[in-house]
């Protein structure tokens, strides 16, 4: 069982790790250009189902192997890692081969497209020698690491709801297949679950989407969380132009609030109100999540920042949300 034992570890703590990247895409990408400029891995190779985009971005980052065929690659090439960056649909295809060869894997949101696939996953990382590192940024990223230390502090108190927001130009709804609840929303849905408990089941949600049927519209859902808290989330995909509101949470408790905005400020209101400055970097945050996957690779421990167990509990949520659209309240079950 990987979340219960300690793993052996996979190489020397002076040994470069060797990692696969699979997708060649805007995420997949990201992850290259910033594993290219870290001395501590070594890419061994990319693959792509688009051969002539698994060769550019094998030119552009220094990476020796393509493939258009990701299993094809992680068996020829048996990487120490493995990170799964293509379309979501393929994710449970792609990470459960190398878990059957004892590659570890970091997967990208969604982990999986339903919570029936992601227990299909998480069945096949127990009996695995590897483990699932589940791609969730926001949780690797140092304000909102700190805005989370705030919420559990004493500073807000018993926390009573939620409310987030996330909206993305309109180019998202021609360039992704996936509903805005998997691509967007999710990171709010993972949020609200880190900052209200972790893994404890939310009990229902509601939500509606303007206009329906289209993701170029807004979805609202609200979620009776495990200990009674209200969330409010929102996403659009409406905005004509990149320029759109500053991603936003805010946190009531029964002492005061706290919200972050990603514009660069935490504001606390309470007993003792305080405003505090920070940078949102991106590219810090996935520097954090590449190198605890490192050093789970490195110590063989599970990860522990994010797990799938919280990952799953996350998609149930956004399962019900997208069942909820239309039909009214679904009560969340873990599939």
């Amino acid at each position: 069982m990987t979340d219960a034992r300690t793993m052996a570890g996979r190489f020397g703590m002076s040994d470069r790790a060797r990692l696969v990247v699979a997708g060649a895409g805007l995420f997949g990408s990201e992850h290259l250009r910033m594993l290219a400029a870290w001395p501590d891995v070594a890419v061994v190779g990319v693959a792509d189902a688009n051969a002539e985009a698994a060769e550019a971005a094998a030119s552009r980052f220094g990476v020796a192997e393509t493939a258009t065929d990701a299993i094809e690659l992680t068996e020829r090439l048996r990487p120490d890692g493995l990170i799964v960056a293509t379309p979501g649909p393929t994710h449970v295809a792609i990470a459960g081969h190398a878990l059957g060869l004892g590659i570890p894997v970091l997967v990208e949101k969604p982990v999986a497209m339903s919570v029936a696939d992601a227990a299909k996953l998480a069945a096949m990382a127990e009996a695995s020698d590897g483990f699932v590192l589940p791609g969730h940024v926001l949780r690797f990223s140092e304000p909102h690491r700190r805005f989370a230390g705030i919420v559990r502090s004493a500073a807000v108190g018993t926390i009573l709801s939620v409310t987030a927001r996330r909206h993305r130009d309109d180019s998202h709804a021609r360039r992704y297949t996936e509903d805005p609840v998997l691509m967007t929303m999710v990171h709010d849905i993972d949020l609200a679950l880190w900052l209200t408990g972790g893994e404890a089941m939310p009990r229902k949600v509601l939500a509606t989407r303007r206009p329906a049927g289209t993701s170029r519209s807004e979805t609202l859902a609200t979620v009776t969380g495990a200990t009674g808290a209200v969330w409010r989330l929102a996403t659009a995909w409406t905005f004509p132009i990149e320029s759109c509101p500053s991603d936003r949470i805010e946190v009531v408790g029964e002492n005061g609030s706290a919200e972050l905005d990603v514009d660069g400020t935490i504001r606390v209101f309470g007993t003792e109100p305080q405003t505090i400055e920070v940078t949102i970097d991106y590219d810090a945050a996935l520097h954090a999540e590449h190198m605890h996957f490192v050093d789970c690779l490195r110590s063989g421990k599970p990860p522990e920042t994010v797990t799938l167990r919280e990952a799953i509990t996350g998609l149930a949520v956004a399962e019900a949300a997208m069942a909820s659209i239309g039909n009214g309240d679904v009560v969340i079950t873990a599939g």
